[in-house]
This record gives C-alpha cells, structure tokens and sequence, in this order.
C-alpha cells in the first residue's frame, strides 16, 4: 500500500472536508419518516413491554432496533469507539461482537476467537444512536428475537438460545477461516442457495480489522467468473476477505467474509528467456509473480566488465522489448526487479545468456517519396544508413542519355527538393556518401517524372484555416518570377480583390480583413515568370471570422478541482468498482486540472467535455481548435467536441467509453487497482505517451488519492 506524502495528508484533510474519504460502494438507504405515535414499534422483553426512546423502525420492509438500548437492557455491556467508528456489545455470555458504522461487516468473537460475517443491511447512525437489522440483534446476543408483523412488535425471549445463523447463504470457494495464503488464489463464490436474482458482479475486498475499511484486490465482472486474488507482500498476517455480490448498478446482494493469513514469499519469475541462450536481435521480456507486483524493471549485467544496467519501470503485466546493440555483445545476466505496494524490491532469477549481436553490413537507401506530386510542389529527399558520413550527395540521372545532375551536397540530412519545367522528363533518383575513412556508397535509385509546367505555391494560410485577424502571405515558385500577386475571392457571388504584389516570391504580403470579408473565402496566389507565363498556386479555402472569440474555460477553481470531481468518481467505483483514484487523476491529467474544457469558439458555449473526446454528445458540438499543417505551415481548423449538459454526462461517457470498447477489456480487468489500471490503459492504447501510467501514479501518490479507494461493504 503507497504511503501518503505530507502533501497529499494536506489535501485530503483541505478537500475532503464533508466528503467521505472512505466510500460505501453500497448505497445507503433513505431513514423512513418519523412516525405517527399509533404506528409505533413496541418491544417485548422476557413479555414484558419496554419502552423505549428512540422505538425501533421500519425501512424498506426491515425492521430496524436500536442496540444499545435493548443490549443494555439484557444486561450487556456496549461501547462505543470514535476514532474507528465502532460499537463493541459484550453479552452475559463473555461473547463480544463488534459493528462498524454505515458498514456491514460484523465481527463475532467467541473465547478469543475472531469469525467474521457480512450483514444484508449496514449498521446505521441514526438521530445519534446505532440501528441494526433485527435478525443481527439475535446474532450478537445469542437469544431469540422475531417480528410480528400482526402487532408490529418485537419480541425478545432471554430464555430462548439461538445460534448465529449466516446472512447470505453464500461462501468463497476453498477459502476457509485461518487458512494460510501463500501467493496469487482464484477466487470463485459459492451459491448454496442459488445465484441472486440480478447479480452481476463480485467483488473481493481485504479489510482492515481495526476501521473495517479496505481496498477492492480482485472483482469478477460476472457472478460465476474467476477473479484472481494477487496478494501484496506488505500486507502479511491476518486479513480479513470479504467477497460482496452486487448487481449491475452495485447494489449489495449477498457477501460473506473470512479471516486468512497471509504469509507470501514473493516469487518472480522471468519469461522471454532460456539460460545459456544466445540473443542476436530484440527479444520480448516479461514476469510472472505470486503477489500484486506495482511495476518491474530488467536489469542486464555484463559478466565481463561487472556493469549492470537497468530499463525504466514499466508494466508489470506488459511486454519489455529488449533490443541489445553492440555493446551488449558478450556474456550478460538478465533479471526482472518487480516493486510491491510498499516500495519493496523482489527479484527473479538472473538469466545467464550471451548476447552476439553481429554488425549489420554498411547499407544506404534513399527513402521513398510521393513521385507523383515532383515538380508539382516540395518533396523531401532523405536517406536510411546505418553508419556516419561526412558528405551526401543527392544525384539525379536522366533516362535515356545518362545525363547526371548534383541536386545538393551537403554534410548529412534531407533535401527538399523542387524542380522546375528544365528538369522535365524521367530521372533517376539516387546519393552518394562518404565515410570519415574515406570509403563512398551509392544508393539504389528511386524513379521520378518532372512535369514541364512550373509550380506555385501559396504560403501563409491553410486549407480550411479559420482567419480571426491579419495574415501574411507569401509564395514558393520552381521558377524565377518577376512578379506574384494575391487574391481573394468571393465564391459566392465571384467578386476578387488583389491583396499586394511583389517582386519577389519571398517576400510577404500582409492582409486585414475587415468585417465585410467575412464568410467563405478563397486565396490563391498569381505570378508572372520571367518567360512571360501567368502561374497560379492551388486555391486555399478558408473562414474569415471577426467576432468575438471564446477559448477553453475552466469548470472549477483549479484548488478545488479534486474535490469537486470526487463524487463523481465515487458514484462510478459504487457501480462498477472502478478505481477512484484512478478516475480523480485521469480527469485532473486530461482536462488540466479542470481549467481547459472546450467551449464553442463562436458562441461561448461550454461543453462540459472533461476528456477532450471529438464528435457529437448529448448536447451536440461545440467547435473549437486543432492544429493542421501545409507546406510546413502550422494553422488552427474547427473541429466537433463532444457536448455534455453537465460534468456528469461527460463523466458517464467516458466510463462507457472504457468499459464498453473491446479494446478496453484488459483495463477492466485491473481497474479496481490504480496501478495496474493506469498500465492497463496505456497497454489498451488510450494514449499514445509512453509516460502515460507514471503521469497519473505520480498524480495519484502526490495528492494521496489512494484514500479514496478505502471502501466500506
């Protein structure tokens, strides 16, 4: 389990004021209305009526009786603990049984010891006093207590011993009390009574025996399915597993909970490899361990010089590809260092191998380029080598009478390259380069046709640019010009105003629209050659908009971000078990810190769109910026945002968005552990950033959001 930085016990003291820190996946239900005095409970004890202030009562069809007044009133002890929220009733029988406010999880203890059970109904505080569901009542006390629904009373009888009966008639496949865990389980629940009726999911918590609160380790998105249990080497000894079965919407159906001991000893073990193998090229690495494993490293030893080197930690249930260079030639050791949840280091064997990666023979290519578009605008020229040079030459040689033609020498790089009409014809393409020894290679050649009309191209502006304010136009030409003009047209009703003309393609022209230029509008630039020829460049559409313009705005103050998306977070982890944590950072990483959602560029208004998903939403579009390029011009283009009426929407499509898409099925898998979720979604291809993960587990253990996954039954 991560440990919370100062900074992070400062923000959940500072935000979470008012919110629960730790969450009930499990809603809570509404308190009945008081009432009327004739439709009170009575209580009969030993046929004796007591009264009693507050009287038990009804909700949702369960009758509800306050503890400690009947506890106490049968002799038993109760006590109350704040800190851990707690009401311990010790009966006559030296038996105690502990409940945990707004928590079904009950604690039996008989002669020392400990059995755990999962209550239908949480114990609740209600106007200041500890309700509980009647049948619990006989549990803890161990006397008979029943309901008659005929003169709404409850009836305690001291004489009558019962014994405790289970709430679910439900188990966790061979995980019995006291049994010794040792490494990963898979987990299944057992049905004696049949599957509830909607249970859809299961999921399985380790729980804290002071607070009753713990964290989801495994979750079946089914009510029959395998979940599989890693458990962290930080959390040895006794534990306390709770399994909770809940219907699609994550209403509590049936739960059960035992006591283990965990006793792991970390085992890793390294796959991709075979000892004594002989490694001449990439090789995929990957670990397998017994215990929830937060990250892992390779570390490559060369046995020769002693030096180890080690990768970045990366994911622990991805794929290391390893590609070794020259360096690495000899014997080497590989091993996989994987991290626990407290930080702690586990290796796996080292793997001894030898690594010969042989020199790749000197080869050179020129890359391959858009033929079809030579002469007609600028094509880059570059090549492919595997060894330095000190001088390139780009070449084209004539078909048909070998005539050759040095394009460009230069140290290394690219060319761009624009022949005009006095190349036209075909050619081959091909460079020459030179080592520091002194040693030349020729590539093989790639064929072009250079058409005999010059080209114009027109600079400045781009294909459906959005133009809010004055631009500069210049203009790239294959031929020597005498002079190049700029117009804009009208398309509508075919109106065209030269904007400036000038003598050299180089230069700039600058232009203001005013309000009358606004709409559609085409700019193409004309020249003249020095032969006398009119040119034109290809016609650029753009919008010409003077209004008032609306940038991204934020949703919340950027300090209270955390806490105003944290509900929202923990409805989400009540449904479907999704980490909070996870949910928090990815929004807080996505939107910046709730400061840059999109709204409508032209009409202001906002689209509530937290993770920045383009296309069409509940509430439509709204247009705002993205970059495109042309001829090496970056320029700014509408694109559709999603809209949402609220935060909420958006917060609930892009949960869809996740658990919906086949491709996210891997991340559903892990998604109630941060960690793993946050690899998970980098392995699933939702960011193309390789520190994708490291962003949002840095978010996360900065801003101590790991508490929020602390979850009651």
């Amino acid at each position: 389990m991560r440990k919370i930085n100062e900074k992070g016990r400062r923000w959940i003291s500072s935000t979470l004021a008012g919110l629960l820190t730790v969450s009930s996946f499990f809603m809570i239900l509404p308190v009945s209305p008081v009432m009327a005095a004739s439709d009170r409970i009575s209580v009969m004890i030993d046929g004796k009526r007591v009264s009693m202030d507050p009287a038990p009562r009804l909700q949702s069809g369960r009758t509800l009786v306050p503890i400690r007044m009947i506890s106490e009133e049968l002799g038993a002890q109760v006590n109350w603990d704040e800190t851990n929220r707690t009401i311990q009733v010790n009966n006559t029988e030296g038996q105690n049984v502990t409940l945990w406010a707004d928590n079904r999880l009950v604690c039996y203890e008989d002669d020392g010891q400990k059995t755990y059970d999962v209550c239908d109904v949480p114990s609740q505080i209600i106007d200041g006093r500890t309700y509980v569901p009647l049948r619990l009542v006989g549990n803890a006390l161990g006397i008979s207590v029943d309901w008659d629904n005929i003169d709404r009373s409850v009836h305690v009888d001291s004489d009558e011993k019962v014994q405790k009966t289970l709430f679910s008639s439900v188990s966790i496949n061979g995980l019995t009390n006291g049994r010794t865990v040792t490494g990963t389980l898979p987990l299944t629940i057992e049905y004696l009574g049949g599957v509830p009726a909607g249970a859809a999911q299961v999921r399985y918590l380790m729980l804290d025996a002071e607070t009753g609160t713990g964290k989801v380790v495994a979750r079946s998105s089914t009510a029959q399915g395998v979940a599989r249990w890693a458990p962290d080497p930080a959390a040895q000894g006794s534990r306390i597993i709770a399994a909770a079965v809940c219907d699609a919407q994550g209403n509590f159906l049936a739960g059960t909970a035992v006591t283990v001991d965990v006793q792991v000893t970390p085992q890793v073990t390294m796959a991709g490899l075979k000892a004594n193998q002989t490694i001449n090229g990439s090789i995929d690495l990957s670990c397998r361990a017994n215990f929830a494993a937060e990250s892992v490293a390779y570390e490559f030893k060369n046995l020769t010089t002693g030096q180890a080197t080690q990768s970045q930690a990366v994911d622990p249930m991805g794929t290391y590809t390893f590609v070794p260079t020259l360096a690495y030639n000899g014997p080497m050791e590989i091993r996989a260092i994987t991290a626990d949840g407290a930080g702690g280091q586990h290796f796996s064997e080292a793997i001894p191998v030898t690594v010969a990666v042989e020199k790749a023979p000197d080869s050179i290519s020129l890359k391959k380029f858009d033929s079809a578009n030579v002469g007609k605008i600028p094509v880059t020229l570059s090549i492919t080598r595997n060894f330095d040079v000190t001088a390139t030459q780009y070449w084209a040689r004539r078909a048909g009478t070998g005539e050759t033609v040095l394009l460009k020498e230069l140290p290394y790089g690219d060319f761009v390259w624009f022949p005009g009409p006095d190349m036209a014809g075909t050619w081959d393409i091909y460079v020459k380069v030179t080592t520091p020894a002194g040693k030349a290679y020729t590539s093989a050649p790639l064929t072009a046709t250079v058409p005999k009309t010059p080209g114009l191209i027109l600079k400045g502006v781009g294909p459906d640019e959005v133009v809010t304010g004055a631009i500069d136009l210049s203009a790239i030409s294959n031929v020597p010009l005498q002079t190049v003009s700029f117009m804009v047209k009208n398309p509508f009703n075919g109106t065209k105003k030269t904007l400036g003309t000038v003598a050299d393609a180089a230069q700039t022209v600058s232009w203001t629209p005013q309000t009358i230029n606004e709409g559609t509008r085409i700019i193409q630039a004309t020249a003249v050659t020095e032969e006398g020829m009119t040119i034109t460049s290809e016609p650029v559409t753009v919008k010409i908009y003077l209004g008032t313009l609306y940038s991204a705005r934020p949703v919340a103050e950027k300090d209270l971000f955390i806490s105003y998306i944290t509900p929202l977070a923990l409805a989400t982890q009540k449904e479907n078990g999704m980490s909070a944590a996870l949910q928090v950072a990815q929004a807080v990483l996505e939107s910046g810190w709730g400061q840059s959602l999109p709204v409508d560029k032209y009409s202001g208004q906002m689209s509530y769109n937290l993770f920045g998903i383009k296309g069409a939403g509940p509430a439509g579009s709204v247009l705002s910026n993205t970059w495109e390029e042309y001829y090496g011009t970056k320029y700014r283009i509408d694109a559709k945002f999603r809209a949402y009426q609220n935060i909420r929407e958006s917060w609930d499509d892009h949960n869809s968005l996740l658990l919906t898409r086949d491709r996210y099925v891997p991340y559903t898998e892990v998604m109630f552990n941060s960690t793993w979720g946050a690899y998970a979604l980098r392995r699933c291809g939702y960011a193309t950033d390789s520190n994708y993960p490291g962003k949002l587990i840095k978010i996360i253990s900065t801003y101590g959001l790991d508490a929020l996954d602390l979850q009651r039954l």
